[in-house]
């Protein structure tokens, strides 16, 4: 199959999704610990995200809701709200990692960042039923698997000049039940931060009618970032 058929399926799963609910578990792993939690999550393109983090028994511990204008993390144990802008200063200094919001928002419904037109095309290779696509610009190089059967990407990476990974990444576990293929497991790693997130559905459900709206209780502490 062609460099540019293989991308426009890409293109084309990735633009079918258009909401998601789902539920399971999160993990995010960092050098000052690690804190793993069952999830329920809304999400709609191109600019909601609303996850409820919960604990042992099911006890609701916490609200995360996401804007391209508004950063909202309300901790239920403490009545206290984070507030601020969803970029990735704030992200970092809540849940140790710098991702900005699109980074986020495909995480949860298994996409990567596209080749960009600064990028030049370095090697085209089919590997175990996977399209294997190179690129590389003056400061990185990219790779690309892509599943030759659902058109996902199962593993991203991006590297320095030197060749040493930046950010690795893989989607497997992936359910082809329609409307669209969907990986269950993603995880997202930064090999020099030592840090990583992962996201395991154990249900899922693609572009079913979701509500992204929260409301913080009245009486809740408010901290600006």
């Amino acid at each position: 199959m062609a460099i540019g058929e293989i991308l426009r399926r890409v293109h084309e799963r990735n633009e079918t999704v258009r909401t998601l609910k789902g539920e399971g578990t999160i993990t995010v792993e960092a050098p000052e610990g690690s804190n793993t939690g069952f999830f329920s999550a809304s999400l709609k393109k191109p600019d909601s995200l609303l996850v409820e983090f919960k604990g042992p028994f099911g006890i609701h511990v916490g609200t995360l809701l996401l804007s391209r204008e508004r950063f909202v993390f309300f901790n239920r144990m403490q009545n206290r709200a984070f507030i601020g802008r969803p970029d990735g200063r704030t992200l970092q200094s809540m849940f140790r990692l710098k991702m900005d919001f699109d980074q986020i928002l495909n995480a949860f419904t298994g996409e990567f960042p596209e080749a960009s037109p600064g990028d030049t095309l370095s090697g085209f290779t089919i590997d175990d039923n996977a399209y294997v696509l190179h690129y590389r610009n003056a400061a990185s190089s990219t790779e690309y698997r892509i599943d030759g059967d659902a058109f996902v990407v199962r593993s991203y990476t991006v590297a320095d000049t030197p060749g040493e990974p930046t950010v690795t990444a893989t989607a497997d576990r992936v359910d082809d039940s329609p409307p669209v293929a969907m990986p269950r497991f993603l995880r997202v790693i930064f090999p020099r931060e030592r840090r990583s997130i992962t996201i395991a559905y154990d249900d899922i459900e693609i572009n079913k009618p979701v509500d992204c709206t929260f409301v913080l209780p009245a009486r809740a502490q408010i901290i600006q970032r």
